[in-house]
């Protein structure tokens, strides 16, 4: 009997909180979202932090012999010999991930041979074994990624299909949790509508942005690219001149923020940027640096700020440890700040509990 068809939409971050119990139940789910926002990533960043092999087919170069195996003869018998990543699969005895990646980029035929996989877990008459699970990941028509759809009998073969979208909570969280420079984290907060305005085109220049293009303007400074002269041109080439422009111009406020080592060191005295641009600066900074250590200090420092930014640093500061928490990420023997005395203290301040009913 065919899984019953479902449809929903939910935030990236949302299904990067379902993903494990999905899996932990061997549902077999088709995702799809809009280039760049993580659909990938997020299964792939939990079989790495759960231990798991995590093996990944592009379905758009797949033939039909791929997902059934090459034929064989052999002592006058005949069949199929698997190979590659669905041999691995089939020879798994640990948990395993398999993801059928830019699925709906399949031609019909690949789709067709694949039926037998995503209905009976079966590839050359041999079943996976309950230690994999299945997964497919999937732009949508209309995305600019040559995705014409799918045919019917596939979808009903997933037990749910959900469509998934960025926030730029999620981003910044995984942005703290990686390490991106504080002045993106803060412009994206200041600028949420910049986060994602993808837009397909034909021309080699790119219509707009999304998470992912963040992430890579994100390499790029760090690697000390966008301090050189073309770096405007680099930012611009990655997420459309309107964003990239106005991305750089907020970075170039950093030079006229306090140095958020005297804050954390005389969190009282230092100055308070007039400018809200500027002060969001200074939260998503803050929020990268708080520790178990600093978290005092740097609450000294946010109270002196209108309520907004230290709901939003202290958010910003548990969202990375949660994210890098969940990945695997913290050093050992890290101590939460949310352990701390002046936490504890914190927490049961009205403007704490507000947050946390938020």
């Amino acid at each position: 009997m065919d899984n019953q068809l479902k449809r929903t939409t939910m935030r990236i971050g949302e299904y990067a909180a379902l993903l494990p119990k999905a899996l932990a139940d061997n549902l077999q789910l088709l995702v799809v979202g809009p280039p760049g926002i993580g659909k990938t990533q997020v299964p792939e960043d939990y079989a790495r932090a759960a231990g798991w092999q995590c093996r990944a087919i592009c379905m758009p170069m797949a033939d039909p012999p791929f997902l059934m195996g090459y034929p064989y003869r052999e002592n006058g018998h005949a069949g199929h010999a698997p190979f590659g990543v669905l041999a691995e699969a089939l020879a798994a005895t640990e948990p395993f991930l398999l993801i059928l990646d830019e699925f709906g980029g399949a031609s019909e035929t690949t789709l067709k041979a694949g039926l037998r996989l995503m209905q009976f877990r079966e590839v050359a008459g041999r079943r996976l074994s309950e230690c994999v699970r299945v997964i497919a990941l999937s732009n949508d028509v209309g995305h600019g990624a040559g995705v014409l759809g799918i045919i019917e009998p596939m979808k009903g073969r997933f037990d749910t299909i959900i469509t998934v979208e960025p926030h730029v909570d999620d981003t910044v969280n995984y942005g703290l949790g990686r390490g991106w420079p504080a002045w993106l984290l803060g412009f994206l907060r200041n600028c949420p509508e910049a986060l994602s305005d993808y837009k397909p085109l034909k021309s080699m220049q790119v219509g707009g942005s999304d998470p992912r293009a963040w992430e890579k303007v994100a390499k790029l400074d760090l690697a000390g690219y966008l301090d050189r002269p073309e770096g405007r041109e680099m930012v611009i080439g990655r997420v459309g001149k309107g964003h990239g422009a106005a991305a750089m111009a907020f970075r170039d406020l950093q030079s006229s923020l306090p140095d958020i080592d005297g804050v954390l060191l005389n969190p009282e005295t230092a100055e308070i940027p007039k400018k809200p641009d500027c002060r969001w600066l200074v939260t998503m900074a803050l929020a990268s640096r708080i520790t178990h250590d600093n978290l005092g200090r740097a609450l000294k420092y946010l109270n002196r700020l209108p309520g907004l930014y230290e709901t939003l640093a202290m958010l910003g500061a548990k969202g990375k440890e949660d994210y890098q928490r969940a990945n695997n990420l913290l050093a050992k023997g890290y101590r939460s700040f949310c352990s701390s005395r002046e936490f504890i203290a914190w927490s049961v301040t009205e403007r704490a509990k507000a947050i946390q009913g938020a």
